[in-house]
């Protein structure tokens, strides 16, 4: 009964912060969404998914174009979900499939996959579902991909890890910047040794 879609007051719905954040919600985009809306209504064939407590799973930037559009009831579906990571990881799945997601998005998606399985291993639970190759699989990177994403999230500084996330820059740019960081002495090492080498030939 919960599957089926349900006209609701759009000021029952609540934005939960591990939902709203995972994707982030461009004015612009809610300005175009909202634009359509006055001059459509609500597209009824893209209900907001909901949680049994009304937060809003899928459809936030719908739901903040709404207001705009002076739509007050929208249509939703009620989905029970075992926990939070369980809503986390359908809500991935969803955005995975219909989006093309740059390097900020994709590494947002990674750290979430990250919390979840730090989670889990808290709890006792299988990581199963969290190996290189199952997140490389969701992600739609290479496994490799993956563990650059790791290493910065362990090693990058809050610049460098913001401008990934503002999509400054790629996440391969920031991995070399971390690289270069890690062996300044070696660069310099190398450097003078050259130097110091020449020097010596010359007699």
């Amino acid at each position: 009964d919960s599957e089926r879609i349900q006209m609701v007051e759009i000021s029952k719905l609540k934005f939960d912060k591990d939902f709203k954040e995972l994707f982030a919600q461009e004015p612009e985009k809610v300005d175009r969404i909202a634009q359509d809306m006055r001059e459509h209504g609500f597209d009824k064939s893209q209900p907001i998914i909901v949680t049994k407590d009304f937060s809003i799973l899928d459809g936030n930037s719908r739901c903040l174009a709404c207001p705009k559009a002076g739509i007050t009831v929208v249509p939703v579906i009620v989905k029970d979900f075992a926990d939070k990571n369980d809503a986390l990881q359908y809500e991935l799945h969803l955005q995975l499939d219909r989006r093309n997601l740059s390097d900020s998005e994709v590494f947002a998606m990674f750290k979430k996959l990250e919390e979840m399985k730090q989670s889990a291993k808290s709890e006792g639970k299988s990581t199963e579902d969290f190996t290189d190759a199952k997140l490389a699989e969701r992600l739609k990177k290479s496994e490799r991909q993956v563990q650059k994403m790791r290493e910065l999230s362990k090693k990058a500084d809050e610049q460098t890890l913001n401008k990934v996330s503002s999509g400054e820059i790629t996440i391969n740019q920031a991995y070399s910047e971390v690289k270069k960081a890690e062996h300044p002495k070696d660069n310099k090492n190398n450097k003078n040794s050259s130097i110091n080498k020449s020097e010596f030939f010359k007699g």
